[in-house]
């Protein structure tokens, strides 16, 4: 990779996932994921963030979660999601830091009060995301159902985000889960990249590895943009087998056809 780098004069690989929060370009679909997420800030209760991989669910987790106030909120992060019902309790126990019960009861009222505390005694309200949420069983939705009933469901005392592909979506169309979905405060599904801002992205994140002049060609993008469907981390994908399909062919700039052809090899 540091030949790719030498070879377009770039300071680091363009692609990579290490970017800062202040770097991330303010795309479309990133801009109304902020914007939902600042309600269900303000609001509380339960926001259901989906999206087909590599659209960027977890980048605007993180964005968000580095936007959070220290002296309000308490952020709670856990991908974990293949747990059954009671051992998802367990886990979010020891995420917040609270000693081990053996009664699932017992276990289910200390983290119901651990997150009312929280809020009322400490002045922090807990943001619970759940991140590769589709792949969570029935019965933990329904043990996350159940934590959220306060004062007999007339009270949000923490935040609960879940966030997961497509799938996730659906299943709340399940009649089992029709309660949960009654529940949600907040729905989003995060869509791809037009091709307009799959040019700027591809533009953004190339001028921050250090590029001084354009690399990839309009049609060049528009190719790319064909190939990935608009999502960022298959749009990063097909441009870096380019990029490096340019350097094994000492070219500079990079258009369609070179596009086409890395991908059709690769």
């Amino acid at each position: 990779m540091s030949e790719l780098c030498t070879w377009f004069g770039l300071k680091r690989y363009p692609f990579d996932k290490e970017l800062k929060c202040g770097q991330i370009l303010e795309t479309d679909p990133q801009r109304e994921c902020t914007a939902r997420l600042a309600f269900i800030k303000r609001r509380g209760g339960i926001l259901l963030l989906t999206g087909d991989p590599g659209v960027g669910k977890t980048l605007a987790l993180r964005h968000f979660v580095d936007g959070l106030n220290d002296n309000l909120y308490r952020p709670v992060y856990t991908p974990l999601s293949t747990l059954n019902g009671a051992d998802l309790l367990r886990h979010l126990n020891q995420k917040l830091h609270l000693p081990n019960r053996a009664s699932k009861s017992t276990l289910y009222l200390q983290i119901q009060q651990e997150l009312l505390d929280s809020r009322e005694t400490k002045g922090k309200t807990v943001v619970l995301l759940i991140d590769e949420a589709h792949l969570l069983k029935t019965s933990s939705l329904q043990e996350l159902r159940l934590l959220t009933n306060f004062r007999m469901d007339s009270y949000d005392p923490f935040i609960l985000i879940l966030c997961g592909q497509s799938d996730l979506r659906r299943m709340m169309d399940y009649a089992i889960l029709e309660p949960f979905a009654q529940r949600l405060a907040m729905r989003y599904h995060m869509p791809p990249l037009e091709y307009d801002q799959t040019q700027r992205y591809i533009e953004h994140q190339m001028t921050l590895a250090g590029a001084h002049e354009p690399v990839f060609g309009d049609d060049a993008c528009r190719a790319i943009f064909d190939l990935s469907f608009g999502i960022p981390r298959k749009i990063g994908l097909v441009a870096t087998q380019a990029l490096t399909y340019a350097m094994f062919s000492e070219q500079r700039t990079i258009d369609a056809d070179m596009v086409l052809k890395c991908k059709a090899t690769g």
